[in-house]
């Protein structure tokens, strides 16, 4: 029988930058999330014709129209209809949601975005390659990822939680390709933000998930990719800031 591995370099690379202080040269990484927290709220509008009919559906199953991840779903779903798709609009969406239903001041919502963003380019450099992309919405199965690190560092979860969290965010990574230019591809991206959240509540909570979630032999990586660098992660990370060289 497979052992799970109780240890993940890279995991436990992911979870400390979550949690840390940023350093100085978070600067200009903070300046970006910033910019981009300011345009996600500028260009989102809840008028659209995607966002109107997941608004429906979800509201349909009973889920009311101010419950935090029907929110995010919403947010994300409309911010990908007026851009184009990139693994920071989870992140970006998810922000925006936890921030304000948790109260969060502008600066730990910025410091969040940018640890979110950060971690998703990451992780979408360890794996991605002309075979990853051509199956999987990168958008959202990344920036499922990296989004659930920036929730978690908005609900203060600790170093345990939150790697439980990342664990839980990694099983619901999901998103086909082909949906590219459909309203499905937005959808996707939605669910990706409004899946974050809930992965960071159900860690919050008490449940567990595996270690190497995106490294292990049964993880992320080894089901989805067909290419993992470990470095592209792990390497100066939290010194040196990839989303904005």
């Amino acid at each position: 029988m497979h052992n799970a591995a109780q240890h993940s370099v890279v995991s436990d690379a992911l979870v400390g930058f979550a949690i840390a202080a940023l350093p100085a040269s978070a600067d200009a990484a903070l300046d970006a999330a910033r910019d981009a927290l300011t345009h996600a709220r500028l260009i989102t509008d809840p008028a659209t014709r995607s966002t109107e009919q997941i608004s429906a559906l979800l509201q349909s199953q009973g889920s009311a129209a101010t419950d935090s991840r029907t929110r995010a779903w919403i947010l994300g779903t409309s911010l990908a209809t007026q851009a184009a798709a990139s693994p920071a609009m989870p992140v970006l969406a998810a922000v925006i949601v936890a921030g304000d239903t948790l109260g969060s001041s502008e600066s730990d919502a910025i410091a969040a975005a940018a640890i979110g963003i950060e971690a998703a380019a990451r992780i979408l450099s360890a794996v991605g390659s002309a075979e990853f992309r051509v199956r999987w919405n990168v958008a959202s199965s990344v920036g499922l990822l990296g989004a659930v690190l920036a929730v978690s560092r908005l609900l203060r979860l600790d170093e345990v939680h939150t790697r439980h969290a990342l664990g839980v965010a990694a099983t619901q990574a999901a998103g086909l390709a082909h949906n590219a230019d459909h309203a499905m591809e937005a959808i996707e991206i939605g669910k990706a933000a409004a899946d974050a959240l809930e992965a960071a509540m159900i860690a919050k909570h008490g449940f567990t998930s595996a270690a190497a979630s995106i490294d292990g032999r049964r993880g992320f990586a080894a089901l989805m990719a067909y290419r993992f660098d470990t470095a592209a992660i792990t390497e100066a990370l939290g010194t040196r800031w990839t989303s904005v060289d």
